[in-house]
């Protein structure tokens, strides 16, 4: 009984001291601020731009890591997950893949119903999959959203610090 009691200590011990991961992310302007995720989902670092906040917002940039206990699952599998998930609220869309890379892949859709359109990627982390997903309640069609936020959320990279370092930059984000 001493045993299992050890063993499973040591298991909870290991669980709890599990390193996080962080991401190096650049706003593409100033004014960008953090709001606690609208669905409650404390796991969720989600961001809104000038003068919104998590009830109203137009722009939602949202970070979030998935733990997986099956490490064989990759994040393009994660991805459609999602994907099924944007579905049941948003009916009428049809994905489309920019980057199809198990270990990094990218999706756009958009809602004529609701008036939304999204950005998600998903990549490989140390200790589970990074989403990334960027959510336009007011998209513009005839701007290059698309294309402008692909690049951006392109730039998304795990942060692995350099030994001389010493503080962490302004830019990164502790999922």
């Amino acid at each position: 009984m001493k045993k299992l009691l050890l063993i499973l200590s040591l298991l909870f011990i290991a669980n709890t001291v599990m390193a996080k991961d962080y991401i190096e992310f650049n706003f593409p302007n100033d004014g960008w601020h953090k709001v606690t995720s609208p669905d409650g989902v404390e796991t969720k670092k989600c961001f809104v731009s000038n003068n919104q906040t998590a009830e109203n917002y137009n722009e939602m940039l949202i970070f979030q890591e998935r733990i997986l206990k099956n490490k064989d699952i990759t994040p393009m599998t994660i991805l459609h997950r999602q994907l099924g998930k944007d579905r049941t609220n948003y009916p009428d869309i049809i994905p489309e893949y920019v980057r199809t890379n198990p270990d990094d892949s990218m999706v756009t859709w958009c809602s004529q119903m609701k008036n939304t359109c999204a950005v998600e990627r998903a990549i490989k982390g140390n200790n589970g999959v990074i989403i990334i997903s960027y959510i336009n309640k007011m998209p513009h069609y005839s701007q290059n959203m698309f294309g402008q936020w692909s690049n951006i959320l392109s730039t998304v990279k795990l942060y692995t610090p350099e030994e001389t370092q010493t503080k962490i930059p302004d830019n990164v984000i502790e999922l």
